[in-house]
């Protein structure tokens, strides 16, 4: 499994601009290497979620 900081966030990742509305107050006085260390472990987060529901759904056929 990859670890969060060699997830490659591409360009179809969220903008730290993007980010920073979505965490909104949560997002004051964090820096955009904060912010984009949020942005790459959920990014992460999202495709664990994502194998994981595959898999349950795959041995569920």
């Amino acid at each position: 499994m990859e670890h969060a900081h060699d997830v490659d966030v591409g360009s179809d990742a969220i903008s730290i601009e993007r980010c920073r509305e979505l965490l909104g107050d949560e997002a004051d006085g964090l820096s955009d290497h904060e912010v984009d260390l949020i942005r790459r472990h959920a990014d992460a987060m999202a495709q664990i979620i994502v194998e994981m529901f595959l898999e349950s759904s795959a041995t569920l056929e």
